[in-house]
């Protein structure tokens, strides 16, 4: 089996971007959490944040712990940039306005954020600029102005050399724009495709001189450009094969031989070369869990009508809610939660009784309609799965997409992609 690993935007990556923008110079000690007397913005900052970094500090991974420690510090934020952003004397602390927008897209006071990283940028020389800008673009995000998002976005790429953080920020605006709508002309398709060019002019070139792009890795760069290709193509952009073309010619280059990113850059490819072609498998022969225990044998065609297949692992979080999404905008089509045991367990492909309870459970978190099937890891791969969720949609027997579904994004595309079909 292929390697596995949660998708690079997958939902609660976000969270850890965003709050490595929002500690961006500050330095965290136990001491933040003491009595909430008159704190400064960037101290209101290291006191909600406090929990999320000690528990952060323990050995295990992402925990519930950790989890419920970052809505607690989210809820604090959220208080405190209410309180805070009536103060008046932030009008003669500006270096204060830029910690108070962290504060509060830390909170998800997004109205508030706007307000004081405008207040910021609107001051002479701020010597934080290219920061406050991502944090704006992240606002008007959370604000659904996507249209004004695209706009810091391009401050960006127009004032700064590109590097991770400005990728990352047009990898946020290019999601929020996915799917829009199936016109080519349309504002949202016109701003993904004018982000995706630029990301294109400037990760291209590294990919063939086998680089990165600061922190963020080759194959990554690789994702998002295939990803790119997919928003091309449901608008109907005839460049998109071309770019297919140039990095089926990279993923060839010797210099990519014997590195571990170049078996994460081929699967990818595959996935975007499997469309238009017939499935790898005429049918899915697997057993389907059943609410009360026990599995049930179950053989689902492919070749007929449209189907929709999600792959998940009960150790991707984002799988759930992924498949909420398809269901409400594709409710007309039938859509199956696939995975195998070996996807689970990390070992051989054989039943665990400990997956099969948690399997059974986490049906009970999506819609009762859509059956969760168990298939053979070797069948689940022909379908090139290495990241978790990732959706398929096949119809009359013939790959639409196949995609990682990282983001809500990349859900509206998948259906978008089966508009007037």
């Amino acid at each position: 089996m292929g390697p596995l690993r949660l998708g690079p935007r997958d939902c609660f990556s976000h969270w850890f971007f965003l709050v490595a923008c929002c500690a961006c110079s500050l330095q965290f000690s136990a001491g933040a959490q003491e009595a909430r007397p008159a704190l400064s913005p960037s101290e209101a900052l290291r006191a909600a944040m406090d929990p999320f970094n000690q528990a952060r500090a323990q050995n295990n991974d992402l925990t519930d712990a950790d989890r419920l420690a970052l809505s607690m510090g989210m809820a604090r934020a959220s208080r405190d940039c209410v309180a805070l952003s009536a103060a008046t004397e932030l009008d003669v602390r500006p270096d204060e306005r830029l910690a108070l927008g962290r504060l509060c897209l830390f909170g998800q006071q997004f109205e508030p954020a706007r307000a004081a990283l405008v207040g910021y940028l609107a001051l002479p020389a701020p010597a934080e600029r290219e920061a406050a800008l991502i944090l704006l673009e992240r606002a008007f995000l959370g604000l659904d102005e996507v249209g004004s998002a695209y706009a810091q976005v391009l401050s960006l790429v127009q004032d700064y050399s590109y590097d991770g953080q400005i990728h990352a920020a047009a990898d946020l605006t290019i999601s929020a724009n996915e799917g829009g709508a199936p016109d080519p002309a349309n504002e949202m398709n016109k701003e993904a495709m004018d982000l995706c060019e630029k990301q294109r002019d400037a990760t291209l070139p590294l990919l063939v001189q086998g680089r990165a792009l600061g922190d963020v890795p080759p194959s990554e760069l690789y994702a998002d450009a295939l990803r790119c290709v997919a928003v091309a193509r449901s608008v109907g952009d005839h460049g998109a094969d071309e770019t297919l073309n140039k990095l089926a010619a990279i993923a060839g280059e010797p210099v990519w031989e014997h590195t571990a990113e170049l078996a994460l850059m081929q699967q990818a490819l595959a996935r975007a070369e499997m469309l238009g072609k017939p499935a790898p498998v005429a049918a899915l022969h697997g057993h389907q869990v059943n609410l009360a225990g026990g599995v049930t044998a179950r053989v689902v065609p492919l070749g007929h009508g449209t189907v929709i297949l999600v792959a998940f692992t009960l150790w991707s979080p984002s799988a759930a809610e992924r498949i909420r999404a398809l269901v409400a905008l594709a409710p007309a089509h039938s859509v199956y939660a696939v995975t195998s045991w070996a996807a689970n367990t990390g070992g051989e492909d054989a039943s665990s009784p400990s997956a099969a309870a948690a399997l059974v459970a986490w049906k009970k978190t999506i819609p009762a309609q859509v059956p969760v099937l168990i298939v053979p890891d070797a069948e689940l791969q022909r379908f090139h799965v290495d990241q978790f969720p990732a959706g398929v949609a096949i119809r009359e027997g013939r790959v639409d997409s196949n995609m990682v579904l990282a983001d809500g994004g990349a859900v509206r595309m998948m259906v978008a992609g089966m508009w007037g079909k």
